[in-house]
Formats: structure tokens, sequence, C-alpha cells
């Protein structure tokens, strides 16, 4: 009897070493499958900007032959600078991703100023802002917010989040920003769009890495659709927050806050409220 019983054991622990061997295969298949596609997305999202940076470049060069009005030089100029500002981003995105997905990322967490930071970023976003026809509101009452992580993680998080509510945004339309301390005493920035939103299930999608929601063709989800997914993680892995709450038809709302400094004691109450 004791026979029996050992080979039945040994027989179950052969089945669910087998099942385990399965899923981790699968699982290992799903990502390879996952990485190549982003590899073949952001080839062509690298080449559309370059080639257009080239095109333009050429012609500008070649202004006499081309016969360019001054307001034409002007907006190729532009059409220059754009390109190479979504370029370097993409370039940014694929190295930040590479260096998660090889555990290479390095933190320097020091006492930062999230006020500032968000300044800094939304400077940075005005070139993309300007193209998509889109306003960030900038919204500075009350002192600076203050809290603790890596500067250079936390700006290229913002940098992210913010590029993520400009694809988002129609043109004409206004993003609201904010950089506050919240009633526990954390630093927060909170980001409002108003783009058509999305649904809990592409909320989830847009935060894991190497997929992005599907919306076809369009500008709005033109780039490697993985930075919102690279900014929870820098958030994240600095001991901060970060939550998205988003409804069809009324827009998105990014939150990021961070743990304070020690001398951190000031509160203020949070006004940017998403309806419902």
């Amino acid at each position: 009897m004791s026979a029996f019983a050992s080979d039945m054991a040994e027989a179950m622990a052969v089945r669910r070493a087998s099942r385990q061997a399965k899923a981790a295969r699968a699982e290992a298949e799903m990502s390879i499958r996952a990485r190549a596609e982003f590899l073949a997305n952001m080839n062509h999202e690298l080449r559309t900007p370059l080639n257009a940076i080239i095109g333009f470049a050429t012609m500008l060069k070649e202004g006499a032959n081309y016969k360019l009005t001054p307001e034409q030089r002007d907006n190729y100029a532009d059409y220059v600078l754009q390109s190479a500002d979504l370029l370097l981003g993409h370039i940014n995105t694929l190295l930040e991703a590479a260096a998660l997905d090889g555990g290479e990322l390095s933190l320097e967490p020091e006492a930062v100023d999230l006020t500032a930071a968000l300044n800094d970023a939304v400077a940075r976003a005005r070139i993309a802002a300007d193209a998509a026809k889109v306003v960030i509101d900038v919204k500075s009452e009350g002192p600076p917010a203050e809290g603790w992580g890596d500067p250079i993680r936390m700006g290229q998080a913002l940098d992210h989040i913010i590029r993520a509510a400009i694809k988002f945004s129609p043109e004409g339309s206004r993003i609201l920003v904010r950089a506050l301390i919240d009633k526990d005493g954390r630093a927060e920035i909170a980001i409002r769009d108003r783009g058509e939103g999305m649904t809990p299930e592409a909320i989830e999608k847009a935060l894991q890495a190497f997929q992005e929601t599907h919306r076809g063709l369009d500008r709005s989800f033109a780039g490697p659709g993985i930075g919102l997914a690279i900014a929870k993680t820098f958030i994240e892995l600095q001991g901060g927050r970060f939550s998205i709450k988003s409804k069809l038809g009324e827009g998105t709302l990014v939150r990021i806050s961070t743990p304070p400094p020690k001398s951190a004691s000031v509160t203020q109450n949070d006004d940017m409220k998403l309806a419902g």
C-alpha cells in the first residue's frame, strides 16, 4: 500500500511539474512575441520622424530649387524640430524599457521639488503640445510640493505621462497639471486631459509593458505605447503611488505621489476631481 501511495505521489508530482513547465514555456513564448511586436512597431516609429527630418532638412538646404517662401521655411523648420523631439522621445523610451527589462535601472533618491520638476517637464513637452495644438495649463497655487525620489527618474516619468495626455487630447483642448501636498503630507502631481478616456481594460493594457491599446493609425496613439507602464514602474520603484482614473467621453486623470521629506508638514486639499 505504501509503495502504491508513493507511486501515486510521484506521478502527481511529475504531472504538476509538466503543467508548470508548459505554463512557463507559454509565458516565455508570449513574452517573446510581445517583444517582437514591440520592436517591429518601434522600427516604424523611429523611421517615421527620421524620414521627416531628412526630407524637410533637404528641402530647407535646397530652398532655392524649391522656391520656398519665408513662411514655408519657418513651417518646415518647425516640422524638423517636432520630428526630432518625437524621435528623441522614442529613443529615450527604448533605452528606458531596455534598462527595466534588463534589471539595470539605478535610483539615487533625494529631496525633490515636484513643482519645479513638473514645470520642467511641461517645458520639455511644449514642442509636442504645439504640434498637437494642445494647451498645457499649469496650476501653481500653494507652497512648493516637496517629496522624496530620484529627480531624473521622476522627470522621465512625468515626460511619459504628459506625452500620453497630449496623445489622448483632441486639437484645441487643454491639459490641466498641478503639483500639491495631499492630505497625507505626500507630494502629488495630477495630470488631467479631456480626451475620450479609457475603459478599465484599456487602462490595464496601457500599464503592461510592451502592450498598447488599439486605436488604429490615428495620432492619439502614435508611438510605442509603453510610456505609462514605464512611468508607473519608475514611480513605484521610488516608493511612490501611481493611479489612473478615466471615463469614456470625459478624459483621464493620472495621479502620482512620493513619500514626503522628513521636514514636510504642510497639507493641502486637492480640487482636481474627475466627475463620478
